[in-house]
């Protein structure tokens, strides 16, 4: 059996030390490197993220627009609609009115009391002098 000194002998068992401790660094390195790398790829994640979120919401934005526009389209198609029928059915109804007035004066030209008995709402009309005189003649005066 071999005696080695005793500064011989804690040189290999140091080196064993020395060695596992290095092997430790290694793989302590090696972790932290991968965990950099990842700590890299997860703030790239995040830029993509972040932009897909930007373009999400600018084409929200984009498409509740058009939903609005088309929603007020309608509406204001809608309401002019309603309009021009309630315009249409206001112009006939004063049109009816009118010609029958008309009708009701021409009648009442032609002798007929129905415009001067009922003026449409208003207090009756008093009937005008029939007796009518031609110019150039006076009253009382006889040419015949």
């Amino acid at each position: 059996m071999t005696v080695w000194p005793a500064g011989i002998a804690a040189a290999p068992a140091r080196s064993a030390g020395e060695e596992d401790a290095v092997n430790e660094l290694d793989r302590l390195e090696a972790a932290l490197s991968e965990c950099r790398e990842m700590i890299r790829e997860a703030h790239a994640a995040t830029k993509d993220l972040r932009a897909a979120v930007r373009e999400a919401k600018q084409e929200v934005r984009a498409l509740a627009t058009d939903e609005v526009a088309s929603t007020i389209q309608a509406e204001v198609s809608r309401q002019l609609e309603e309009l021009d029928e309630r315009t249409r059915e206001a112009v006939t109804a004063a049109t009816q009115k009118v010609i029958s007035e008309f009708d009701r004066f021409g009648e009442s030209l032609l002798g007929k009391e129905a415009y001067w008995q009922k003026a449409s709402g208003r207090r009756a009309a008093a009937r005008p002098d029939t007796d009518v005189v031609p110019p150039g003649i006076l009253p009382g005066e006889d040419n015949g």
